[in-house]
């Protein structure tokens, strides 16, 4: 068995961290999708168009494993009860974090796998109860959309094509506007790429500093 692990952090960069979860049981399902988007560029009365690269959507993770308190399983302590494994989760991936001032950054481990992102869906289905009513047994369902911040971008990114992204090093006098007109043609999309870069502002941006300039369709 591999055990599957989910830590959460406060921060973008993973560095700082509230906790982790392994479940004793493998997922009884996986599944990890990707999506590309694309804006096909047709004009009225064509067959067929040109396909052009907009941007890649973010990946998403789900997969769903199975919380035993019944005893049988190996790992399992006599005091174990599943509400509190379910609250242990919840408040490690989906309770607000009041230092992050969100829900937890998470990463995800099975095996060779490494994921990171945020949980976006968290779903409980209890299976089995006691006689008393407390239930024995829950089905756990959680789906997570991937999360990278601007320097695994960057990292990603700065060995593509150069179509699709581009990693720009300011030189001295130049501004952020002034890189949007020259990269995209229009220099409205400076808030775009100030976010995407994790600046808290646009202005006086010292030279030698390293963007990102994504695939960004002008206004």
């Amino acid at each position: 068995m591999e055990n599957l692990t989910f830590t959460g952090y406060t921060d973008p960069k993973y560095g700082s961290e509230t906790g982790s979860y392994t479940a004793l049981l493998d997922p009884d399902t996986l599944k990890l999708d990707k999506e590309i988007v694309y804006a096909e560029d047709r004009q009225l009365g064509a067959i067929g168009g040109n396909v052009k690269f907009v941007r890649y959507k973010a990946e998403n993770l789900s997969f769903k494993f199975t919380i035993d308190c019944t005893g049988l399983v190996e790992g399992t302590k006599e005091n174990d009860q599943v509400y509190n494994k379910i609250q242990e989760i919840e408040n490690l991936l989906y309770v607000y974090n009041t230092d992050g001032h969100r829900p937890s950054y998470v990463k995800v481990l099975y095996g060779t796998m490494v994921f990171h992102g945020q949980v976006k869906k968290f779903e409980v289905d209890y299976t089995l109860f006691d006689d008393k009513g407390n239930p024995l047994r829950a089905s756990v369902s959680l789906t997570f959309t991937g999360f990278r911040n601007s320097e695994e971008e960057r990292k990603k990114f700065s060995k593509q094509s150069p179509d699709m992204s581009r990693l720009i090093t300011v030189k001295e006098g130049e501004t952020l506007p002034y890189l949007c007109y020259r990269i995209y043609g229009d220099s409205l999309l400076v808030r775009e790429v100030a976010r995407f870069n994790d600046l808290d502002s646009f202005r006086n941006i010292p030279a030698g500093t390293q963007l990102l300039f994504p695939p960004l369709k002008k206004s």
